[in-house]
């Protein structure tokens, strides 16, 4: 019991002891926020107006940009131009003009009119919403104003706005004129010889749609905006000061203006009230954008949160001080143990329910379960996904690249690589799309990309961006290299789950876009309109090719073949090459059986079903060596061929080397061949010519005879085959540099070997031919 009790205070005093410390490390906190949050307000307060301002200082620059690209357009339009330098125009080309005129200020809400001048007739040409529009002169223009601006115009810079007001007159005679504030933007460029003005354009904005721009901004802490110029002259009014209102003399105007080139903030005092002012820089135009709001309304928020503070903390410590007077070891026990039996059973949930959710999700787009719109929202929502089926959604297949290679290096672990890709894409996409992957086993993944809002739209170049990276970022992190194949957005994401078959068939075009491709299965399902004719006469080429052991031409007919069907569907690609093996393999068993040449391989009839190929160069590859060792045993044939003849050839010579008849014609007559054929086989393969190989037969066996017998010149001339001795002479002499009886007498007989050394080339090269 004392145990027990000991126990009871110990829980106790540790509960309190953990209250405490986190009531004081709330106060200490809370104390250091609020004596450094009025800084850290101040700044993300002055960083949110930054960001309103400039936003205004970029529309208001559009809008500027806008009407100095209509001052110049207008200025250059040929039907207004006749208002611009004629100096009487007849009545239809003002009919023309001012339509023309009006056209333009209608087109753009922001446009309070526009003036078109004539220097010459000094006459105005209106477009206008606050008076007469129509032709007026200076004295009756209702914008005095402007008339002095163009007497003076050499003090103003064209297309740059001109704040100022006018008078206009009032609905009611008895009421007196309105002020109205506008934005002027001049526009000449012709001047006359008295320097006076020759032609003008001028559009005027309307201050109020400048007011409402700056109104637009967000702005929830009642603060008041303006803009005023380099001079500190107002240029914006918030209903209280006209345009032109200096406000050079105010202090915090002052303040700023002394800061002439950087944005900023400071607090002081506006109109008596302390007030955080916050300003941009300067920009192009010399305008300056200008944010007050109440130092109290920003402080108020700070105040709140100390209090809040300080009720927190002290609930906490009121709550601990109640639990640690209740708590005990004896309950403390059974909920730990309870815990850690939830906590276990989560896990398992977890892992079961993770289990079931890819299970669920490969069999809807695998085509096993199908399910009623309802029915698959409210599954989806069971397994915790966040997809919202009515939004638009795309499917995205991600594919291993040399998979059986991967496979090889990775193993057990092929499993953790696809995960790994799963939680990239995941990464990659959840900023744009809820997303689900869904691993499908063996090479590749697929993501589900559901889009957040039902009016999503994404550019093409943006969603390519995206798939970029995520090739990128799966190369760098799992050095894995994977193609990429990708449906169109669907209007909705069920139209997704029927779209799988697609996919994976269009991503089979890797064949011919290379590893690490980006495939769009749009464009691959515009080939099922495409009919394919499978080219027979490229076919009977590649026939005659294969049978004269061509193997270069075999393969360029081949690779034309297949090239053409890179535009057509998966299926064209599948039966192409599953004819061109039949057709291979008709052409082996042909020559096999005409003894043509023994091929004891064929193509192997699993190249057709493309499943051990992920590029067609791989395919290519398979054919490509059939083509050439093809060609080799035609090659080695038709050289045995050769040998053979050549050796029938020279045995006819050392037959009838001493029939004067022996001739090239004689020889092939005797072996049934054109006289041309035999002649370039001889010297392709000899290098020695037919025709010498006879004289210098001829020429050996007279220099035999003249060393062994003593036959006269004549009679071994004879029995050399030479017509008559005084050729044999004139040949002997030609060939050796010495007359026969001459070498007779040089020559002993002892000196024959030496002597067939010599001359003897022919007699080497016969003798190799006989072997």
């Amino acid at each position: 019991m004392l145990r027990m009790k000991e126990s009871k205070v110990m829980y106790r005093n540790i509960l309190l002891t953990t209250v405490m410390t986190i009531v004081i490390t709330l106060l200490v906190s809370s104390t250091i926020l609020y004596v450094n949050f009025d800084n850290i307000a101040l700044k993300q307060v002055y960083a949110s107006d930054s960001d309103s301002l400039q936003q205004t200082s970029t529309r208001i620059q559009s809008i500027t940009g806008t009407a100095a690209s209509l001052s110049f357009q207008i200025y250059r339009d040929f039907v207004i131009s006749k208002l611009l330098f004629y100096d009487k125009p007849d009545i239809f080309d003002i009919q023309g003009s001012m339509a023309q005129l009006n056209n333009y200020r209608l087109a753009m809400p922001f446009i309070d009119s526009i003036y078109v001048y004539n220097g010459a007739s000094q006459l105005f040409y209106v477009s206008s919403n606050n008076f007469q529009s129509g032709i007026q002169t200076r004295e009756q223009l209702g914008d005095p104003g402007m008339v002095e601006i163009l007497d003076h115009f050499q003090a103003y810079t064209p297309f740059i706005p001109i704040p100022r007001t006018f008078n206009t007159a009032a609905d009611q005679p008895s009421q007196p004129p309105e002020p109205v504030g506008i934005y002027s933007y001049l526009c000449y460029d012709a001047i006359n010889l008295d320097n006076s003005l020759n032609s003008a354009v001028i559009v005027n904005i309307s201050e109020s749609f400048f007011n409402k721009t700056l109104q637009n901004q967000p702005n929830s802490r009642s603060s008041k905006e303006f803009i005023i110029n380099k001079e500190g002259t107002l240029l914006s009014t918030n209903g209280s000061d006209a345009i032109a209102t200096r406000y050079a003399e105010k202090s915090y105007i002052q303040l700023i203006l002394a800061n002439a080139g950087s944005p900023g903030y400071l607090v002081a005092d506006v109109d008596s009230v302390k007030s955080l002012i916050s300003y941009t820089a300067p920009d192009p135009l010399g305008w300056r954008y200008i944010r007050v709001t109440p130092y109290s309304v920003i402080t108020e928020k700070i105040t709140s949160m100390r209090t809040k503070t300080i009720y927190i903390s002290l609930s906490i410590l009121l709550a601990g001080l109640l639990m640690s007077l209740f708590t005990s070891k004896r309950l403390y026990d059974p909920i730990d143990n309870v815990i850690r039996s939830l906590k276990l059973l989560e896990n398992e949930r977890r892992d079961n329910q993770q289990i079931l959710r890819q299970n669920f999700l490969r069999n809807m787009l695998t085509g096993r379960d199908v399910y009623h719109p309802a029915a698959l929202q409210k599954k989806l929502s069971y397994f915790g996904s966040s997809i919202d089926i009515a939004n638009p959604a795309m499917l995205l297949m991600v594919k291993i690249d040399r998979f059986e290679e991967t496979r090889t290096t990775y193993k057990d672990q092929i499993t953790l690589m696809r995960y790994a890709m799963m939680n990239i894409g995941w990464e990659v996409f959840s900023p744009s799309f809820h997303t689900e992957a869904i691993d499908m086993e063996e090479d590749h993944i697929l993501l589900l990309l559901s889009a957040k809002e039902r009016d999503f739209y994404m550019e093409e170049n943006e969603l390519t961006s995206l798939l970029e990276q995520l090739r990128t970022l799966i190369a760098d992190y799992i050095k894995l290299s994977v193609s990429l194949t990708n449906s169109p957005l669907q209007q909705n994401a069920q139209d997704c789950f029927d779209l799988y078959h697609q996919l994976l068939e269009a991503s089979y075009h890797r064949l011919f876009r290379g590893p690490g491709c980006i495939i769009h299965s749009d464009e691959i399902l515009a080939y099922q309109d495409k009919e394919y004719q499978f080219p027979t006469q490229k076919e009977k080429q590649l026939v005659e090719r294969l049978m004269t052991g061509d193997s270069a031409g075999a393969e360029a007919v081949y690779s034309e073949i297949i090239q053409e069907t890179a535009l057509y569907p998966y299926s064209v690609v599948h039966l192409a090459i599953s004819h061109l093996t039949l057709t291979v393999n008709n052409v082996l068993t042909t020559m096999n059986r005409n003894n043509a040449v023994s091929m004891p391989f064929y193509l192997n009839t699993s190249i057709a079903s493309l499943s051990r190929f992920e590029t067609i160069a791989e395919v290519d590859n398979q054919f490509f060596q059939v083509f050439r060792q093809l060609e080799q045993k035609l090659d080695e044939k038709k050289n045995s061929k050769h040998l053979e003849l050549i050796k029938k050839m020279n045995d006819i010579i050392e037959r009838d080397y001493a029939n004067p008849n022996l001739s090239l014609q004689s020889i092939a007559d005797e072996l049934s061949m054109s006289p041309v054929y035999i002649s370039r086989l001889y010297k392709q393969n000899t290098l020695v010519p037919l025709t010498d190989y006879i004289q210098d037969v001829r020429l050996s066996k007279s220099k035999e005879l003249l060393l062994q017998t003593n036959l006269s010149v004549a009679d071994i001339a004879e029995k050399t085959g030479f017509t008559s001795d005084s050729y044999f002479y004139r040949l002997f002499k030609k060939y050796h540099s010495i007359t026969p009886n001459d070498f007779r007498k040089k020559f002993t007989p002892q000196s024959a070997l030496l002597t067939n050394l010599m001359d003897g080339g022919i007699a080497l090269q016969k003798g190799m031919e006989k072997q």
